[in-house]
């Protein structure tokens, strides 16, 4: 039974997947204590699929295996189920299959992946789709995949940097609430007596103690009512913007966010360009895939400016603290010489050393 509730979890079709869904491949009254189980485990089981994280490497290796099956002469589809038998995450699994069965129906690979939005950029999906009217599917697949091992590597550093600061924050609060409410209670019982005598910072620091043990609970509700409020307040688009703007001007960790946004901006452009796709459309999808509202409106306009004749360089110069007059230059400069493509990637190159050393520096600083 076990194998069949696996089977049903990932390789169903979409039209089994509604049919459960609604309940009607079961059949409560007459079906038995068995089917009910197998209802159940495959509810539980396509729930817990949902939750599985499909990690950015996952997707690289996808791409990076796709492309050498297709350059091999082996047919899409064909590579689609091979690779989905070889996965070992569930969710990417299923969707793989999934894939292999809407192109199995006459859709193209980018038109089928459209359907999984928040597993694929639209980046990925664009390239794809301009790889796939090209007829070089296998060369963009490599860009893609390159792309992406790209990102990985510097959120991954950005990322590494910045888990020792919060660690280090996270273990000073519990401290400070321990020593407020348990150890310094204890204390004060010493100097009862002395309390008129000691300096107003040991006064105060008593005082500060006494109002963390009579109103802890209050303390840790508003604590996460403003945790609540925050993330409800980011999930806004006004939130997104005051946000994102605030961390760009953070002194030092707003640089090299703006570092990490200029190197992402150009990679994708680059790549888009290489790969067919007109400027006009090319800086759209940059601009929804940037995830920094500030960059993504500012390229947005970037790009309306564009489609009425004016030069990106020169566009980009009225914005010097998103983007350096060296960018600017540097792409004026590969509009002019018909090799953006090949410009915005060395930008791209440079940025992210820029970012390396800049990661390596702060996480010596930090220790």
């Amino acid at each position: 039974m076990a194998d069949n509730v696996t089977q049903i979890a990932i390789g169903i079709s979409r039209e089994d997947q509604k049919r459960l869904s609604s309940g009607l491949s079961v059949d409560f009254e007459g079906g038995g204590l068995r089917e009910r189980l197998r209802f159940i485990f495959t509810r539980l089981n396509a729930a817990f699929t949902k939750l599985t994280q499909i990690k950015l490497q996952e997707k690289v290796t996808f791409f990076q295996l796709l492309s050498v099956m297709i350059n091999a002469g082996m047919p899409i589809i064909r590579s689609l189920r091979v690779l989905a038998t070889q996965n070992n995450n569930v969710r990417f699994k299923a969707i793989i299959n999934d894939l292999a069965s809407r192109m199995e129906e006459g859709r193209t690979f980018s038109d089928a992946m459209n359907a999984y939005r928040s597993v694929f950029t639209e980046t990925e999906r664009g390239m794809i789709a301009s790889g796939e009217a090209s007829g070089n599917l296998d060369t963009i697949l490599v860009d893609v995949a390159v792309q992406g091992e790209k990102s990985a590597r510097i959120v991954s550093r950005v990322k590494g940097a910045m888990i020792y600061p919060l660690a280090i924050m996270g273990i000073m609060g519990v401290s400070i609430g321990i020593i407020m409410t348990l150890v310094i209670p204890k204390l004060t019982v010493l100097f009862m007596e002395s309390e008129d005598g000691l300096p107003l910072s040991t006064r105060i620091l008593i005082g500060s103690s006494d109002f963390f043990v009579a109103n802890w609970i209050m303390i840790l509700l508003v604590l996460l009512l403003a945790i609540l409020g925050a993330i409800a307040f980011r999930r806004s688009k006004e939130g997104r913007f005051a946000t994102d703007s605030a961390l760009l001007h953070v002194p030092i960790f707003g640089k090299l966010i703006r570092m990490l946004m200029i190197a992402r901006f150009t990679r994708m452009l680059g790549s888009l360009i290489m790969a067919g796709i007109p400027i006009v459309r090319a800086l759209q999808i940059c601009a929804n895939a940037m995830g920094n509202e500030v960059y993504r409106e500012r390229i947005e306009f970037a790009s309306q400016d564009v489609a009425q004749g004016i030069p990106l360089g020169e566009n980009l110069t009225e914005s010097e603290f998103l983007f350096p007059p060296m960018v600017a230059g540097m792409v004026l400069v590969g509009e002019q010489t018909a090799t953006i493509s090949e410009v915005t990637r060395k930008i791209a190159n440079y940025y992210e050393d820029q970012v390396d050393n800049m990661v390596s520096s702060l996480s010596k600083l930090m220790e």
